[in-house]
Formats: structure tokens, C-alpha cells, sequence
């Protein structure tokens, strides 16, 4: 705590005391945490220095500073399984009693240290060392997302070159930033090119104009759409770090920002993704976005509007997040925010508007046009091209029938798939294969519906 110059010498004196009794007790506790130890300290210090101006001598003044010290490699902690002097609790009990956890030996020995005052320490040098790294690369703009290089769109995502959608309007090829230069944490985080994946170029387009104008990207719609995937991969082509992070009902503001966690014994602040994300600069896929509650979800806004993060509890050089150039936020939901109105969706929540107003960019991503769905289904399930257009037949005959409002269910290209591989190992019977993968999963009425259907497509 804090000492106001007025505080007393005698309170300073036997604070002190306290503290040399602790450190020399071979059972007793460590104090609380290393850095709180030494503010008190140094709080003390300037207590004594105020009051050594009017009543004290030099000499006096130097045997007060002299009782701040720093710990050595000797300031060990006994062990009190067999006795032994350590710095760290938790790794003599893995080399010497394997059958003993940490939390083990807290039960035990309930107060007990588990970290010397050397250890604190250098736990505490290495957190502001990582800190200072951190914030140096921020303001250099060298941060872990690298740099950018312009490509052509056709190169960058495999297309031919004289596609009207990668060309601009006066017949250019229009040019899209991919990522170089990256450290080896973000190139973990660039997701892995699908060469089998075929894209939606309109939407592909939104999303990437949101990438390089820096507008949010919102995309909903049915399951098995692509939302996720479309995000996915415009970050595996244009090589940038992705970050997914999955919303519940459970999802709680601490889940994204971070939180103190304990770590061998020492209290450490650990960053959430958004937090991460935003000081490296990645691109941040809120997805799930609509099963979080509105509360929780609020803390996104000053993010969306491009502004800092503001995390009071976390520690001063990360309480305010300022977000990366390269840093981007873009979100993925069932519906638009405004509830479920398929009945489809359980789970998912209706939503502040207010929140949803800060995505620039809304897509609803539709299920694919037959020919490009077809040429997905068999690429991904390794079928014929003509037996991929009738199961893509079948989807679109059930999704008709939902709409109308005749089955309460529909089809997602990934149960497409799925239905084609089993198919193939039942010798080519895809009606079989959609029992497995999606049929056998609907109510008894919407089953009947559905293998009438699947009877006049596949016989």
C-alpha cells in the first residue's frame, strides 16, 4: 500500500521489519507478489527520505536504502517434501516427486512459497522484457504481421486472367496486398490454401475490399454456406495470420481480452485473442458471432470503430490495446442479428443493433449456384461429375422444399460431401449415403418428404 509523506517513521519502520521477518523464516510465506513488495518498499523509502529532511542525518538515510535489496541466485525456498533449497516448487517436483502435483503440495502445505524472490524477479524481467518488444515493434510498425506486396487477383487466387470479376472497369487486372515478411508465430496462423476450394468471386471481392479498406466484414446465412471457409481461405491466398475465435452463451468478456491467470504459483495477466490479434496485426474472425449475449459482445464496439482496447484490470503497458495497421475484424452468424427466424438455429441471440450497425461490410452468403456446387461435391468427395450433379440436384430439390415452408430442415454442402464418400464405399449408392449423412437426422414427417425426393433423383 501506498504511503502518504505524512505517515509516520514507526510505521515505516515496522513495515520494514515485517519484511525482514518474512524473508528470513524458512517456512513462512512469500509476501505477495515481487512487484507489490518493492513499491512498498520504495514507498517507505520515500517516506523516511521525507521525514529524514527535517530529522534525520546521511548516515541514517543510508541505512534505510540499504535495506532494499535485490534477490540473488542464493535467495532460495525450501521444499518442504524432503528439505531441499530451490528457486521453482513446481520443477523439483517433477524431477525428484513425480507423484506429487503443485496443487498437491498447496493442499498440503497450505501458505507455503513455490517461488523464490530470484524467481519472482526474473519472471517479472521476462514479462516486461516480452512487454517492451511488444510495444517497440507496435510503434515501428515491424510488428509480427509483416509487410505487404501487391499481386494480381487471377494469380493470387488461381483464376483465369481475363475474368471480368478480377479485372477493374477500365480492363485492368485488379491488384490485391498478400502478406511477406512474416515472424514464424503469424505464418503459423496463415491458414493452409485449399487448392480444391472454389471461390465465389463477388464475395470474395467484399470481403477482400473490407481487408484493404479496413471495414468490417459480416457474413451470414445458412449452415454449410462457406462463411467461415470464404474468410479462411482469402487469408490462406493473400497469406495473412487468422485468428477464429468461437462464441457461445458462455463466452465472457475475459474469454476475449484476457484474463489473470496462475502459473507456478506466480498471478500472470494472459491476453485474450482480440487483445493478441490486435497488437500483431491479424486478421480476427469472430465467428458464431450471434450466440453470444449482447452484454458480452458490447465490448467489440470501440474495436469496430477502429479505436483502442480498454482492459482496466490488465497490467499498465497492456491496459490500453492500440490496434495494429494490419489488424482487421470480421464476424460470421446464422442470422443478421435479428433472431432466428428459421427455427433452425437454437442458440443464437437477438442482437444489439447498435453492434451490428459498426459492420460496414453485410453479406449473406447463399448456397452455390448447381454448376459450382457440383464441381465442389465432386472435387471434395472424389466423385464423378454426373453423380455430384444429382446429389447437388437432390440438395436443391430439399432447399426448394424448405423455403416453401414443406420441411423444417435443410441441406449444407458439407453433408453433400459427406453423403458422396460414404456413397462410393457402398458402391456408388448416394441415396444410402444421404440416409448416413443427413436423412436419418430429421423428424419421422420431414424423412418421409425427403427420401421421396431422394428417391425420384438417385432411383
Amino acid at each position: 500500500m501506498w504511503s502518504s509523506p505524512s505517515s509516520s517513521s514507526a510505521s515505516s519502520s515496522s513495515s520494514r521489519s515485517s519484511h525482514a521477518a518474512n524473508s528470513t523464516g524458512s517456512h513462512s510465506s512469500v509476501s505477495g507478489d515481487l512487484r507489490t513488495r518493492e513499491r512498498s518498499a520504495i514507498t517507505d523509502l520515500a517516506t523516511e527520505t521525507h521525514t529524514a529532511k527535517r530529522t534525520r542525518s546521511p548516515h541514517d538515510m543510508t541505512a534505510v536504502a540499504a535495506q532494499i535489496t535485490t534477490p540473488t541466485k542464493s535467495d532460495k525456498i525450501e521444499c518442504l517434501v524432503d528439505g531441499a533449497m530451490v528457486h521453482v516448487v513446481a520443477n523439483h517436483l517433477k524431477t525428484s516427486h513425480p507423484g506429487m502435483t503443485l496443487d498437491a503440495y498447496r493442499a498440503k502445505f497450505p501458505g507455503a512459497p513455490v517461488l523464490s524472490p530470484y524467481a519472482e524477479l526474473m519472471l517479472a524481467q521476462k514479462q516486461a522484457e516480452k512487454a517492451v518488444t511488444s510495444t517497440a515493434a507496435i510503434s515501428t510498425g515491424t510488428a509480427a504481421a509483416g509487410v505487404f506486396e501487391r499481386r494480381p487477383m487471377h494469380e493470387v487466387f488461381g483464376v483465369d486472367a481475363s475474368a471480368p470479376a478480377v479485372l477493374n472497369k477500365r480492363g485492368q487486372a485488379i491488384q490485391v496486398s498478400c502478406g511477406k515478411s512474416l515472424d514464424a508465430s503469424s505464418q503459423a496462423l496463415v491458414p493452409e490454401v485449399d487448392k480444391n476450394y472454389i471461390f465465389d468471386l463477388e464475395l470474395t471481392k467484399n470481403i477482400l475490399m473490407g481487408f484493404e479498406m479496413g471495414i468490417n466484414v459480416y457474413l451470414w446465412g445458412y449452415h454449410g454456406t462457406g462463411k467461415t471457409s470464404a474468410l479462411e481461405q482469402v487469408c490462406a491466398r493473400t497469406n495473412r495470420p487468422f485468428l477464429r475465435v468461437q462464441h457461445t452463451i458462455n463466452t465472457e468478456e475475459a474469454h476475449l481480452v484476457g484474463q489473470y491467470v496462475v502459473q507456478d504459483g506466480a498471478t500472470l495477466f494472459q491476453p485474450g485473442p482480440l487483445m493478441d490479434a490486435m497488437l500483431n496485426g491479424y486478421i480476427y474472425c469472430a465467428d458464431e458471432y450471434d450466440f453470444a449475449m449482447p452484454s458480452v459482445l458490447s465490448v467489440y464496439q470501440p474495436v469496430l470503430e477502429g479505436k483502442s482496447l480498454v482492459v482496466k484490470d490488465a497490467p499498465p503497458h497492456l491496459r490500453v490495446v492500440k490496434p495494429h495497421p494490419n489488424f482487421r475484424i470480421c464476424a460470421t452468424g446464422n442470422t443478421n442479428g435479428s433472431g432466428d427466424e428459421t427455427g433452425l438455429y437454437q442458440g443464437t441471440q437477438i442482437q444489439n443493433a447498435a453492434n451490428y450497425s459498426r459492420f460496414g461490410i453485410t453479406c449473406e452468403v447463399e448456397y452455390l449456384e448447381a454448376k459450382v456446387e457440383t464441381a465442389i461435391v465432386a472435387s471434395q468427395a472424389g466423385l464423378k461429375k454426373e453423380d455430384a450433379a444429382k446429389i447437388v440436384k437432390f440438395a436443391n430439390d430439399v432447399r426448394e422444399a424448405f423455403k416453401a415452408g414443406k420441411v423444417g430442415a435443410t441441406v449444407s454442402p458439407r453433408e453433400l460431401i459427406s453423403a458422396g464418400k460414404i456413397g462410393i464405399m457402398k458402391g456408388s449408392d448416394y441415396s444410402a449415403g444421404m440416409k448416413l449423412a443427413f436423412t436419418n437426422r430429421l423428424s419421422r414427417v420431414d424423412k418421409k418428404v425427403i427420401e421421396e425426393f431422394a428417391q425420384r433423383v438417385f432411383g
